[in-house]
């Protein structure tokens, strides 16, 4: 009878430990996602690191999570995005796929993982890349691009965030090479009506990307 007590008391305690490590877990992912929410395009690069950082630290903490590397690594694209030393910005991006790696580790085969919101950071950063030098990267980065969305759509073709990748790429694209608003607007538009009945996962899970499709919205016809 001591025995089964001191072992109802043995997983009591570890019961209580893991709710601990749950519920620190997720605080500390609610006010690093609420303080990377609070970023936009005027924010610095110090910011954007720092956001970065401390999705980095609590990884660390957290090596079994796969969350807190994609977040990392979305910062880093964010950072890829900004300024004009292209040495500078594939740094970040080295960084981004190195936290992307990190995150499909956890999630499944690193060549074929299972996780449509890791093959949409995949695409995003082939994106980056791609705008760092375009003339001399489309080649290389456009395919990759492509595979990423088209990855992500096999596994979850509601994803609003494929469309808005995809209407993005589009918008910015020279008409002459199938791009321009005309292009762009039909599958923009997609994504706003996925957005609208999205529901992440959970309140940790990505719900980014209609904040960014807005100013492109508002160049279409109505």
């Amino acid at each position: 009878m001591k025995i089964l007590s001191l072992l109802f008391i043995a997983v009591f305690a570890a019961c209580v430990t893991a709710q601990a490590q749950s519920d620190s877990y997720k605080q500390a992912m609610s006010q690093a996602i609420s303080t990377m929410q609070t970023h936009n395009e005027k924010s610095s690069k110090t910011d954007m690191l720092a956001s970065a950082n401390q999705f980095e630290r609590i990884a660390s903490s957290e090596p079994k999570e796969w969350l807190p590397r994609y977040y990392a690594g979305l910062n880093y694209v964010y950072l890829g995005f900004m300024g004009k030393d292209e040495t500078e910005k594939d740094k970040f991006l080295d960084q981004a796929d190195i936290n992307l790696k990190a995150a499909e580790a956890l999630t499944g085969s690193p060549n074929s993982p299972e996780n449509d919101e890791l093959a949409i950071l995949r695409a995003y950063i082939a994106q980056a890349r791609m705008v760092v030098d375009p003339m001399n990267r489309w080649q290389q980065y456009g395919p990759l691009f492509q595979a990423g969305l088209e990855k992500a759509r096999s596994l979850n073709a509601s994803n609003p965030r494929i469309y808005a990748l995809e209407g993005a790429s589009l918008m910015y694209t020279p008409e002459q090479y199938g791009g321009g608003p005309n292009a762009a607007c039909p599958v923009l538009r997609q994504a706003a009506e996925k957005f609208a009945t999205f529901k992440p996962a959970s309140e940790l899970h990505p719900v980014w990307g209609q904040k960014q499709i807005e100013p492109m919205l508002a160049r279409c016809p109505k």
